[in-house]
């Protein structure tokens, strides 16, 4: 039994956080993936003494997604209210205006991880966000390490170019409104 909880405890240390954040990516709603989460560790704490410690982390994500998803169902019935923004790093005061840039460049990047296909998605997210690594995420996605990084690699392009792509638009912009000043 000792063992038990020192597993559940090392489970809840080491992917708390990276589950809140994979639940986040679901539900867009810091509390609801908070919940998520929650409903996951009880789980894990019902199923321990079965559990092969082995694929711990692609139950832990198998679980989480599968009650995010049965959190969307629930969700997609009712009125969407305006989400919290999720904050995951611990900040020592920047300037408003560095915030500001901060939320706008990380919405951007969630919004074109959003627009990715959807298994290039989840690769991405489960490798970047929530820290998976390939045997990990080919578990959870149930494919295989190969095409973890075939899906990853072409998700990271994708990423990219569009980047680039808002850069170069941004540029083209910036300096058409500097022009029309002078």
């Amino acid at each position: 039994m000792h063992d038990d909880h020192r597993l559940f405890l090392d489970a809840l240390e080491r992917y708390e956080r990276p589950l809140i954040r994979y639940a986040f990516s679901h539900t867009h709603d810091l509390e609801e993936a908070r919940d998520v989460v929650q409903d996951v560790f009880l789980k894990l704490s019902q199923h321990i003494a079965t559990l092969d410690t082995e694929r711990l982390a692609p139950w832990l994500f198998t679980v989480c997604k599968n009650r995010s998803l049965d959190h969307q169902r629930k969700q997609s019935r009712l009125i969407v209210m305006e989400t919290d923004t999720l904050d995951l790093e611990a900040s020592a005061g920047p300037l408003p205006g560095d915030e500001l840039q901060l939320r706008e460049t990380s919405a951007t990047l969630h919004s074109l991880i959003a627009a990715l296909p959807t298994r290039q998605r989840e690769a991405v997210q489960l490798k970047f966000i929530s820290d998976l690594d390939y045997k990990e995420i080919s578990q959870v996605m149930k494919t295989s390490i190969g095409n973890v990084g075939h899906l990853i690699h072409h998700g990271v392009q994708a990423l990219r170019s569009k980047w680039q792509e808002l850069e170069s638009e941004t540029a083209a912009a910036t300096d058409l409104a500097l022009s029309a000043q002078h």
